[in-house]
C-alpha cells in the first residue's frame, strides 16, 4: 500500500524576477508569496488541504501543471500506467508522467508533512 495527494498548482514563469511574478499570484489570492533563497521559485499556500501554489522561474514557454507527492514513487508510476498513463522522463528526483489526455504532471516524493496524515491510500493489486 502507498499514499498520494495533489500537493501542488505549478505556474511555470518565463521571469528573471520571480518576486514580481509572484506578487501577482499573491495578490490575487490574498496571500503572502515566500521566495526560495534561489530566486527561482515562490510558494503560496493557496488552500486549506495543505495544496500551495508554487510560481516557478523556467526558461521554457509559460504553462501550469501540478505536482503530486507520494511515499512510493515505483508504485504511483506504476498505477498511474495501470490507469493508462505513460512515464515521460525523469528530471532530477522527479517523474514526469502523461494522462491519456496528453496532459503532463510531475510526480515528487513526499514534500510536506501532510502526505503521512493524510493523501489517497492506494493498495498493491
Amino acid at each position: 500500500m502507498h499514499k498520494s495527494r495533489l500537493s501542488s498548482i505549478v505556474i511555470d514563469c518565463h521571469t528573471d524576477h520571480i518576486e514580481q511574478a509572484a506578487g501577482f499570484w499573491s495578490q490575487l489570492l490574498g496571500q503572502p508569496a515566500h521566495a526560495d533563497d534561489d530566486g527561482h521559485r515562490a510558494t503560496i499556500l493557496a488552500g486549506d488541504k495543505g495544496v500551495s501554489l508554487v510560481i516557478e522561474a523556467v526558461r521554457d514557454e509559460a504553462k501550469i501543471h501540478f505536482d503530486i507527492e507520494t511515499n512510493d514513487l515505483g508504485a504511483e508510476i506504476q498505477r498511474i500506467e495501470n490507469l493508462g498513463g505513460r512515464k515521460v522522463s525523469v528530471v532530477d528526483h522527479s517523474v514526469i508522467m502523461e494522462a491519456p489526455t496528453g496532459h503532463r504532471f510531475r510526480l515528487t516524493g513526499p514534500s510536506s508533512h501532510i502526505l503521512p496524515s493524510s493523501g489517497n491510500v492506494w493498495g498493491d493489486d
